[in-house]
């Protein structure tokens, strides 16, 4: 525990999943004594305030940010399988499947989606008359590019699925982390050790070796799609980093918006679905595979890294073998059971090693 020069008092807590230790002010009234009134009081109360929302968000978000990730890479192992279920145009599936997802995260964060986000109004604490906030634009850039990169995703994904192997797609979507490895420390501030890196090339090794069997094939122009949703995926997990301290959920939702509103001439050309099993599959799609993962990817986001993030969604492509095994009858080859535990090996070692790492940080 410190004390600051207000006299207000920090706590440093032992290491979060980002591998950092966190300090939280816990300050309370009879804590508060500052030396001079005026700015030092303003400060001492901003303190007060930081750590009474803290506590509350805290509260609000008791899910284990590593769990709400790896439920979320769960969530998201269904979409190969149910997509290729449904007998309807590509972009309408994304478009309709995307409406539906806005619609959850909206009930469950009671937010609609937002185009900008202002700046906090400080003016309260000085007794000041309110004024109106202005726009944060570093904050509204990384809303933006957030949502755009997810949206990009979701659109390229489904065609992808569509057009060439779910392997194929799957296995070149999560070439994201690569992207990270290149652009996370410039745009996100956060530098790949060698933790990381050796996880990320034992994971895709497991890869190769879980898909083994059904790679290749497909369309080229599939493959292709199915490239560029890893350059967006992995934009997407930088700038929600970038807006970790605002609310990732606020891009994931502008992001179901945008999908949709570019998919609505390719759903008002398709028409309704042929078949009874595409309605329950949508509505599927929508809310399990993408809102409630949404929810817990924001909540992820906040405390893991970019890199770490996207190592512990990996369970994704090795949960889909499960879910084909299961529901349509195709047994996985030994390779493919091989690669699914080199995969969870390393997911599993990452998280070990990067949490043990940020206690001997601390202790030293």
């Amino acid at each position: 525990m410190n004390v600051t020069e207000n006299g207000c008092k920090t706590i440093t807590r032992a290491a979060g999943s980002d591998g950092k230790p966190e300090t939280v002010a816990a300050a309370t009234e009879n804590e508060c004594k500052p030396k001079t009134a005026g700015a030092a009081e303003i400060a001492c109360k901003t303190k007060m305030a930081a750590a009474s929302g803290e506590r509350s968000q805290t509260k609000k978000a008791a899910l284990n940010p590593v769990a709400a990730l790896a439920l979320c890479a769960l969530l998201w192992s269904f979409g190969g399988l149910v997509i290729k279920l449904i007998k309807w145009d590509a972009l309408a599936i994304a478009g309709i499947r995307s409406l539906l997802g806005m619609l959850t995260v909206t009930i469950a964060f009671r937010r609609p989606p937002k185009l900008f986000i202002r700046q906090s109004d400080k003016n309260s604490l000085q007794g000041q008359k309110a004024r109106p906030k202005k726009i944060d634009w570093r904050a509204t850039t990384n809303l933006l590019l957030g949502a755009f990169f997810y949206a990009a995703t979701m659109l390229l994904f489904v065609p992808a699925t569509k057009m060439t192997t779910a392997a194929n797609a799957i296995l070149l979507q999560y070439t994201n982390p690569i992207y990270i490895i290149i652009f996370g420390p410039l745009l996100a501030g956060e530098k790949s050790d060698w933790i990381d890196i050796t996880a990320v090339a034992g994971i895709l090794a497991g890869m190769v070796l879980l898909l083994w069997g059904d790679l290749g094939g497909g369309q080229m122009a599939g493959n292709i799609l199915a490239l560029l949703s890893g350059v967006t995926y992995g934009g997407t997990t930088i700038f929600l980093r970038r807006a970790k301290n605002t609310r990732p959920s606020d891009s994931l939702n502008l992001s179901c918006l945008l999908s949709f509103l570019f998919a609505i001439p390719f759903i008002a050309k398709a028409g309704l679905p042929q078949s009874a099993m595409s309605y329950p599959a949508l509505l599927c799609l929508g809310v399990f595979q993408i809102g409630m993962p949404a929810v817990l990817l924001s909540i992820g986001i906040e405390k893991v890294p970019a890199l770490s993030s996207v190592i512990i969604t990996m369970i994704e492509p090795m949960m889909n073998p499960v879910w084909v095994a299961l529901f349509a009858g195709e047994v996985p080859s030994a390779s493919s059971v091989f690669g699914g535990l080199v995969i969870l090996a390393c997911i599993v070692a990452h998280v070990a090693l990067k949490r043990a790492a940020a206690v001997r940080k601390m202790r030293g």
